[in-house]
């Protein structure tokens, strides 16, 4: 007589374990895919493929932690509940956390102190009920065809993900006989939203920029230069990158570089030459891990860029949407619980570009560019944005101390923009000072820049200032200038040959065209994020002094005059409304979007 035929104890732990897997990943998915987000602008079949991905990534991970609890457990029924009981947990406080601070802006991120305590002792308790509530769970019948059918579906994702991969690079040839031996320190100063009208090193009548108004002497100074985007994300992705915002399809947070966007960059050739890359940032909006800006930076924000889901994940995926979001869900539910258990507070990015009080201070970036530089051993490109001048509130610090002052009270005030353009100014004489005091400053460019101008506008002169080592190639240049010129200006100087990708001038060549047509691309705001043309708002050229604004989500046509600009061309000169225009809808449509809407004049 046959013997009766033994329950599998672990096809229930295991159903369990991939379906908390699933639903972990559906409701993350279903959370950025009705947002803005990088998810969301998918194409629907893409969307589909990282919901499934992700699933099976984490069933994978929930399966490995199933069958290590497996090998010492004597009771393995209780200790075969965790891994599913875990995943559920942590489901549950994240579902909260989004719930709570989308309505009303309080969460995890927001407690502090006791309250950190609460979010613990609602995660033990959320996992005990689970943790019992999973060890009664009867599945039905048909449970080991549902994930059976889920992994499979993941695993020809994954396998398509995979065999799709493309090792992309830079481009960039050691070998090549045009490289010259220059290593030199490179050094990029940002000033958040600086016009050059408010500069007296640009011609302002107050005294702004008084070491600026100095430097310019031994510098090459751009008279008539302009952002390419309105967002600081997708400004310092064009100085990043050396391509206009709508090549590369970052237009504002979180947009994000993909495909051979995120390897075709200048920290990335740098890092090839042997430079250590470094980024002082700002959580989320300048910061070279949310952009997908890969291999180029070794520090981001004061943290490796290395991540062990990256490690992982990169050589089987790729650099796919895929991957992407797994390391965001991971790095979410890590931060959170990493914050309640009190091994490491979690930041808020909103707070951190926006409050004065607690985002990084300029003052520590300078002293973190200068402690960089001390403990160097090879050639070092940092990219530090500054953050005074930032709006709408303003902020800044007195000399030999970090405390700064805000004007709290009003937004944009203009005299406490102008104090804070002092206080910039101070931060770059630091740099300099340091520089020169430690036999340094011959040996370093030294880069002034911004991403935009005052209240983000891309239609006013911005500042570009370049040092080189002994002042070479000081003097100025008249025509305008754009961003996307600074990685081939410095690329130039290098001796590195201009990549193909690279669409932007080397200023070392000389003047620019007189009528050289400048792009910059203003983005919309995130509720107004919809087809046909998604993050943009509008589309702006300009050619000498005059600009052209062409607003595609409201389909009406501006024209106007840079304010001093400082190489004016004739009137009769200048390109007729007509044709700009159509050089605009033509660049739409280059980059796949639909004119339709915008084929007659308004």
């Amino acid at each position: 007589m046959r013997a009766p035929k033994q329950p599998n104890v672990l096809a229930t732990p295991f159903n369990l374990a991939v379906l908390a897997a699933y639903f972990h990943a559906f409701m993350e998915w279903l959370f950025f895919v009705t947002q803005s987000s990088s998810l969301s602008l998918l194409p629907p079949l893409e969307k589909g493929r990282v919901l499934f991905i992700t699933g099976g990534i984490l069933a994978a991970a929930l399966t490995v932690l199933l069958l290590l609890l497996a090998l010492p457990a004597r009771k393995w029924k209780a200790l075969a509940c965790l891994p599913s009981a875990l995943m559920l947990a942590v489901t549950a406080l994240v579902m909260l956390d989004n719930f709570t601070y989308t309505l009303f802006k309080l969460g995890i991120v927001t407690a502090s102190g006791a309250w950190r305590i609460v979010y613990t002792a609602v995660f033990i308790f959320l996992f005990v009920w689970i943790f019992r509530r999973v060890q009664r769970q009867k599945l039905w019948k048909r449970a080991s065809f549902l994930t059976l059918s889920l992994l499979a579906v993941s695993t020809v994702g994954i396998v398509t993900a995979a065999v799709s991969r493309q090792p992309y690079r830079t481009g960039f040839d050691p070998q090549s006989p045009n490289l010259a031996a220059k290593r030199p320190n490179i050094i990029v100063l940002g000033g958040d939203g600086l016009s050059a009208s408010y500069l007296s090193a640009y011609g302002f009548s107050e005294d702004t920029t008084p070491f600026l108004a100095e430097l310019v002497w031994s510098s090459l100074v751009a008279e008539n230069a302009f952002p390419n985007a309105s967002s600081t994300t997708a400004s310092t992705a064009s100085a990043l990158t050396g391509k206009e915002p709508a090549e590369v399809g970052v237009y504002r947070y979180p947009d994000i570089l993909s495909k051979e966007d995120s390897f075709e960059h200048l920290p990335g050739i740098l890092k090839e030459m042997g430079y250590k890359t470094v980024e002082i940032g700002a959580a989320y909006y300048v910061d070279a891990r949310k952009l997908n800006l890969l291999n180029g930076f070794d520090i981001v924000n004061n943290a490796s860029f290395a991540s062990p889901w990256l490690e992982v994940l990169r050589p089987l995926l790729g650099n796919s949407p895929s991957a992407y979001f797994i390391e965001l869900v991971a790095e979410r539910a890590g931060a959170r619980l990493l914050h309640i258990f009190f091994v490491e507070e979690m930041e808020n990015p909103f707070e951190q570009v926006n409050d004065p009080h607690a985002r990084m201070t300029d003052s520590e970036r300078v002293e973190e560019i200068i402690r960089l530089l001390e403990d160097s051993d090879r050639p070092i490109f940092i990219f530090s944005h500054f953050m005074n001048t930032h709006g709408p509130h303003f902020s800044s610090e007195t000399r030999g101390s970090p405390e700064e002052s805000t004007n709290e009270g009003e937004e944009w005030d203009a005299e406490q923009y102008k104090e804070a353009i002092r206080s910039f100014d101070r931060h770059v004489k630091d740099v300099y000072t340091y520089l020169a005091e430690s036999g340094e400053l011959e040996n370093t460019i030294l880069v002034i820049y911004t991403d935009h101008g005052y209240r983000y506008v891309v239609n006013q002169r911005i500042p570009l200032i370049i040092r080189f080592p002994n002042g070479e190639h000081a003097g100025s240049r008249k025509n305008n200038v754009q961003i996307i010129d600074l990685p081939p200006t410095l690329l130039d100087y290098l001796g590195v040959p201009q990549p193909e990708w690279m669409t932007g001038t080397s200023l070392l060549k000389g003047e620019p065209p007189a009528a050289r047509e400048i792009v910059s691309i203003t983005a919309g705001s995130p509720k107004k994020i919809k087809p046909p043309f998604y993050q943009i708002k509008s589309v702006q050229v300009i050619v000498c002094q005059k600009w052209y604004v062409l607003n595609v989500q409201e389909n009406t046509w501006k024209t106007g005059t840079v304010s001093g600009h400082t190489a004016k061309c004739e009137g009769a000169s200048l390109p007729p409304e007509d044709q700009i225009r159509q050089k605009i809808l033509a660049y739409l449509e280059k980059y796949g979007y639909d004119i339709r809407s915008l084929s007659s004049s308004p």
